[in-house]
């Protein structure tokens, strides 16, 4: 038996790991892919920050030396001007390019956002439903958050690094010529910075990662504060306090994680700030003695304390931004684990050519399925075959494992063991969204989008929309007359969430609307997953029947947990606790006197006393 590898079997692939100067590559490919302009404006900005830095080192010398020697009254002018002029020509070029700069890394994060979308709505559905996998997604947004961290935060620091190291580079031959042992002095104190606040960023990470289910519990408890989907809910049930308790609760410990984060930079400074005010003294008074001593000019004095300082500072904040750089190294490794998260194995064949007008037959062999990191099977040794046009309704009670059997079937999951084949073939060859294709499905849950109502029925954008058929699938779902009273009929907006005047529709109505969207897609399979779970038992029956008839050329699957719909189909299988416990026609299932039988009979009796209740309820409103 050919198995999958579980995804609960690799814990390994959510702790990415990826060195600075790979992370720093990655960033730049993805520079040179989205903006390759950009990077010899870059290279511009260094070279004009790095000279506003040098010339100030250099040029008081002259003009000093110049003015102390009694020099001329033109070439001190003359010296004055070239200094003014250089200036204001590298902080012209430096300022501009910097600010050009700035918004175009802000357009690279967004084209890096848009690549983790991209992933999120691309990748294996299970792994949407691993809390591990959510919090390696949720740390990974942190790469692509502001502007100072992650991925624009490592351009930042990676061109500040190039203008620190190029100023360095012209600072250091000026103080070589002083004492060369300086630049060796300069520099060990400040390597003793390094691993001070590398010891920091290291602690720094390790309290944001065990922060990441704290942000993710506070996003969904202020998405839900802020759902319109959720108002009635909250306010039925009173539910303000206890949903701001909870919120509360997330936000204090956010803060107290937030808090010792900050102590141990406030730590790490003091420190710092310690060391550099002793070397600025050390330095000063050398410096000055040398002056005194008559061995320095007033002119060197100048340069030197200005090269030293500069130098210093230079270096000081190089040595910032490589503990940046570190520190966003593992951030950007997040990101970079959660793009690189492997998808489980399947196939890149294409569907062959008119499969979809061809009878379809699906069978699922000995197939068991199980979620990442949980030890009880969904569902376990499942065979079943699923014949062309054949009409199957799949029942149970809530958590018998319907839903599982139906995203297996879409290949929303893959068998933990087992195969499913299509007309011999093992659906694993072909590729996902290709077979997907397949498929039209109405579920319980009616999503519906801020869009038009012609693109929420053929879910592509407006000039691949056949219009034409958008109406057919409305009339043949019943939406007909309801488009055809709005104003701009299938071009009205739908919600108000971006349009003001966006038409709400009631829960059958939607129902209706999933219905024409199933229509339209004209796929040969249609799965009806729990569509009618919120209606009561008359209209269900009608709109079974409604479907039924919509369907009758179609491979269809009917899941849910009561039976309306059992009585329309050519076959009935019942899953309980993850397995198939009967199959047979509805009548033979009722002639057997089982477990479906008795459920029926339950059931049955519901629906006659839900039947005279609407009965009287449709008496008394006449």
């Amino acid at each position: 038996m050919k198995k999958v590898k579980d995804t609960a079997e690799k814990p390994d692939k959510l702790k990415p790991k990826y060195g600075n100067g790979d992370n720093v590559r990655f960033i730049l490919r993805g520079v040179w892919e989205y903006d390759r302009k950009l990077l010899w404006l870059v290279l511009l900005n260094i070279l004009a920050v790095s000279m506003v830095q040098l010339v100030p080192v250099v040029m008081p010398k002259k003009i000093i030396d110049e003015l102390m020697g009694g020099g001329r009254t033109e070439v001190v002018l003359w010296l004055s001007a070239l200094f003014g002029v250089l200036l204001l020509i590298t902080r012209t070029v430096s300022d501009t390019s910097g600010n050009t700069i700035f918004n175009r890394f802000i357009a690279v994060r967004l084209r890096f956002i848009a690549r983790s979308g991209k992933k999120f709505m691309s990748m294996d559905y299970q792994s949407l439903e691993d809390p591990e996998v959510l919090d390696l997604s949720q740390r990974g947004d942190r790469a692509c958050s502001s502007n100072n961290i992650g991925i624009e935060g490592i351009l930042h620091r990676t061109q500040s690094l190039a203008q620190k190291l190029l100023t360095m580079a012209g600072l250091a031959a000026v103080i070589s010529t002083l004492s060369p042992l300086l630049l060796v002095a300069i520099a060990l104190l400040l390597f003793v910075n390094f691993l001070m606040t590398s010891h920091t960023r290291k602690k720094d990470k390790a309290e944001n990662d065990r922060l990441a289910p704290v942000w993710r519990r506070r996003n969904y408890l202020t998405d839900v504060m802020g759902d319109f989907s959720f108002a009635k809910d909250i306010r039925l049930f009173s539910l303000r306090n206890f949903l701001r308790g909870m919120l509360v609760k997330q936000q204090d410990e956010n803060f107290k994680g937030s808090n010792r984060i900050r102590g141990y930079w406030a730590r790490a400074n003091i420190l710092y700030a310690t060391t550099s005010l002793l070397q600025e003294v050390i330095l000063y008074a050398w410096l000055c003695t040398r002056v005194l001593a008559g061995t320095m000019s007033i002119g060197d004095f100048t340069m030197y304390a200005a090269a030293i300082r500069t130098f210093t500072t230079a270096l000081d904040g190089f040595i910032g931004d490589l503990v940046h750089i570190r520190q966003q190294n593992e951030v950007v490794s997040d990101f970079r684990g959660f793009l690189d998260y492997p998808d489980v194995p399947t196939g890149r064949e294409p569907l062959p050519d008119g499969l979809e007008r061809q009878p379809l037959c699906f069978e699922m062999r000995d197939v068991s399925f199980r979620y990442p990191r949980q030890e009880a099977y969904a569902l376990r040794h499942v065979s079943l075959t699923i014949h062309p046009h054949e009409k199957l309704a799949v029942v149970g009670l809530n958590g018998a494992g319907k839903t599982t059997f139906v995203k297996l079937l879409t290949r929303l999951y893959e068998p933990t063991e087992g195969r499913i084949l299509l007309n011999g073939v093992d659906v694993r060859t072909y590729d996902r969204e290709a077979y997907t294709r397949l498929f039209s499905a109405v579920f319980q849950e009616i999503q519906t989008f801020a869009f038009t109502v012609a693109e929420n029925i053929a879910m592509t954008p407006l000039d691949g929309i056949d219009r034409k058929r958008v109406v057919s699938s409305l009339e043949e779902a019943g939406l007909g007359d309801r488009i055809r009273a709005l104003d701009k009929g299938i071009d009205r907006r739908m919600l108000k969430v971006i349009d003001e005047g966006g038409v709400e529709f009631s829960g059958g109505e939607n129902q209706k609307l999933a219905l024409a969207r199933a229509l339209y897609k004209q796929a040969p399979v249609l799965l009806l997953d729990e569509p009618t779970a919120a209606l009561d038992a008359l209209a269900e029956e009608r709109l079974y029947r409604q479907f039924s008839h919509l369907a009758r050329d179609k491979t269809t699957v009917y899941i849910s947990h009561r039976l309306a719909s059992t009585q329309f189909c050519d076959r009935v299988v019942m899953f309980e606790d993850g397995d198939i416990v009967e199959s047979g026609s509805h009548e033979e299932l009722l002639e057997k006197g089982g477990r479906y039988a008795e459920l029926f009979r339950i059931q049955a009796e519901a629906y006659r006393t839900d039947t005279v209740q609407s009965t009287r309820e449709e008496a008394v409103t006449v």
